[in-house]
């Protein structure tokens, strides 16, 4: 096997936690906290006089699209690595650490359950895995609804202070469903009978990319939109609209181990989701974002989550690698400073719309490769396009004020170099496509600050 294939066997092109429906010994099982499901898992009751501890605990919950690729790394992450760092107990007033996954066994993706699961440790530290419910095999993970659902009888059963998620699958950013596999194929096969959206003028495009990742790709398997089942009927993804619908409360954090989670288009849209956003602008190599030995430390072993320490740890686990293993991009956004940066770029979007409309993408930032050229630097765009240094200093500072912690690697896979990096991307309508333009012009960033119109 060739070094390429070895390192990545499949870029997680979104990934992030794992464990499959795989249940360890339950020992000493809190009864208070079980749940009876029946076969179909639509039934629930609650056991015991549960007591409200809303001003102690917390709740964490990995939601985990495995039903692709990503099966064998979703698992390692969860059943293997998370076992080695800390857990909370399972007494009423501990954190809480639950698991929804939908993990398939191997390459023939046949239909499993999903299950709804606890995670903690005994009193004689060894990891315990109670499955509170069962889904059908029918269930697809990859959907608001199914989201929805989960969260609210997570939410319904573990009253706590505060809640975090996060999410794991492949991912492809704002990108309609299907597009980023293979461009050509979904031009030919959805563009509408309009030519779609009308870009404000005529502009020069970038080629549509032929042929499919799965097949070309160097790497291996690589990305779609958020979150993938590869169910019988074909392969089910959400769009960003689909995902933001399947959130029903404001989360404290939402982490993503994803390839492409970082545009604007995608975080812009979860904006009044969660307090704070973790994403990657380019690709997640397979093994994951996060040192899943130390993640739930990081969120748990504290008055409040040591979010900027996991991302800095985070970076670090590939930043101290060496050849194609050292790349990454990760960036921790606090949302609240989002609707300025939304502001400060509808002003340059519509005093620099035609050096836009013409930007000169060979010399702008990129976090793509086999030609996906939909991500770009959200600065380097700006800059490239003649931006005054004074309006530069206005877009800096608002990208500063919204983002906790940003770094990059010098290079990615040793495919493309990172020489600068803003922490967010953007879409070009130059480097697209009419038909992406239609898509596009239903994004809530977008709509924010007029890109296509």
């Amino acid at each position: 096997m060739n070094i390429v294939k070895t390192i990545i066997s499949s870029l997680r092109v979104a990934v992030i936690l794992a464990g499959s429906a795989l249940c360890f010994s339950c020992v000493e099982k809190d009864e208070n906290f079980g749940i009876d499901g029946k076969d179909e898992g639509i039934d629930y009751t609650y056991h015991g006089n549960r007591i409200d501890h809303v001003e102690s605990r917390r709740v964490l919950l990995f939601y985990e699209c495995g039903f692709n690729s990503l099966y064998g790394y979703l698992s390692t992450n969860m059943d293997v690595d998370i076992e080695k760092g800390y857990l909370p107990g399972h007494g009423r007033n501990d954190d809480v650490v639950l698991v929804f996954s939908k993990i398939a066994k191997n390459a023939n993706y046949k239909d499993v359950p999903s299950y709804l699961r606890r995670i903690y440790k005994d009193s004689e530290g060894n990891m315990v895995s109670d499955t509170l419910k069962t889904y059908p095999s029918s269930t697809v993970a990859s959907s608001g609804e199914t989201m929805r659902e989960v969260l609210s009888l997570v939410k319904s059963t573990f009253p706590a202070k505060g809640y975090g998620m996060v999410f794991s699958s492949h991912g492809s950013g704002w990108l309609p469903a299907g597009y980023f596999n293979n461009p050509s194929e979904f031009e030919r096969n959805h563009r509408r009978a309009s030519g779609g959206a009308k870009y404000s003028r005529s502009i020069p495009r970038l080629g549509v990319p032929e042929g499919s990742m799965e097949e070309d790709d160097p790497f291996a398997g690589m990305v779609r939109s958020l979150g993938q089942d590869k169910m019988a009927s074909g392969d089910v993804e959400m769009s960003v609209a689909v995902f933001a619908s399947g959130i029903p409360f404001h989360l404290d954090y939402l982490l993503f181990d994803m390839c492409f989670g970082g545009g604007m288009e995608v975080v812009y849209a979860l904006r009044d989701k969660a307090s704070y956003i973790g994403v990657s602008p380019a690709e997640v190599l397979a093994d994951g974002m996060y040192d899943y030995t130390k993640l739930i430390g990081f969120l748990f072993n504290g008055s409040s989550p040591d979010l900027r320490g996991l991302f800095v740890d985070s970076f670090e686990k590939y930043n101290k690698q060496s050849g194609q293993y050292r790349s990454a991009t990760v960036t921790l956004v606090r949302t609240d400073g989002l609707e300025r940066l939304a502001s400060v770029c509808k002003d340059l979007v519509s005093r620099y719309s035609d050096a836009i409309a013409h930007a000169p993408v060979s010399q702008i930032q990129g976090y793509f490769r086999q030609n996906r050229h939909y991500f770009y630097d959200l600065e380097d765009t700006f800059a490239k396009c003649g931006a005054s240094s004074e309006d530069m200093a206005v877009l800096r500072n608002a990208i500063d004020g919204s983002i906790v912690y940003k770094n990059a690697t010098p290079s990615f896979l040793n495919v493309f170099d990172i020489k600068t990096y803003s922490g967010y991307s953007i879409y070009l309508p130059c480097a697209g496509t009419s038909l992406l333009d239609s898509y596009y012009k239903d994004e809530e960033w977008n709509k924010a600050v007029g890109l296509v119109n």
